[in-house]
């Protein structure tokens, strides 16, 4: 019996194309942040920081920990020295990007649906970014408002996509098993095959004719009927 309902972010409550806009906000950052560091170091930390942290894991030392400790290393500079610079440029750059995404009417729609079936809720988006960009996401999705059991940032997790140990630790925190928990999500190697690798019922946000065939796949009213035959 399906007790929780795990959804992606970005390309799944929200129109987000990543590929559009990673370079986007990395140039933006990468700006912001050169009066205080060259762009090109900056950036090598900053990659070399992220790519430790996701591919690194340790259950006692959160994402953020490990990011943290690494870009300390690679700038040869404290992180609270860091942290004013990096607190500004979410509150006053870091918005401007809203102009790259769209909300998805549909996504309100499924959530809403999912609390009013009385399951537990967790936004099971990939803690690479603190949790300020996280909620400014979700304020563009027009999610700002919902009161979810877990979201997941750099700052509350020990595991990113695609570990299956990332999908344990959010039905952890939702105390439900793996096995009755549901992932809804975009990327079939981020979302869907980790979910299922630890029991969880998946369904897959993709356009048809993708030249891959899963049971439970489609759009977002296609996922609120997924969720309606639960259980």
């Amino acid at each position: 019996m399906i007790r929780a309902v795990l959804f992606d972010l970005d390309g799944t409550l929200l129109n987000n194309d990543m590929e559009r806009f990673m370079p986007i906000y990395l140039d933006r950052l990468q700006r912001f942040m050169a009066p205080y560091y060259p762009p090109e170091p900056f950036l090598s930390a900053l990659f070399t920081a992220v790519r430790e942290a996701i591919y690194w894991p340790d259950s006692r030392r959160t994402v953020w920990k490990r990011f943290a400790e690494a870009f300390e290393r690679e700038t040869k500079r404290p992180m609270e020295s860091w942290m004013p610079h990096f607190e500004r440029f979410y509150m006053e750059v870091f918005p401007s990007l809203r102009v790259l995404t769209e909300p998805m009417v549909e996504a309100w729609w499924l959530i809403e649906r999912a609390r009013m079936r009385g399951l537990r809720i967790a936004i099971a988006t990939n803690p690479v970014f603190p949790e300020i960009a996280i909620r400014q996401r979700l304020e563009w999705a027009g999610l700002g408002d919902i009161s979810f059991d877990w979201i997941t940032t750099m700052e509350n997790m020990h595991f990113t996509k695609p570990w299956p140990a990332y999908y344990q630790e959010v039905a952890a925190r939702l105390e439900v098993p793996p096995e009755a928990c549901g992932m809804i999500g975009n990327d079939w190697r981020q979302d869907i095959q980790p979910a299922q690798q630890v029991g969880m019922q998946t369904f897959w946000v993709c356009e048809s004719g993708n030249g891959m065939f899963q049971k439970n796949q489609g759009d977002l009213r296609q996922a609120l009927q997924w969720l309606e035959n639960l259980n």
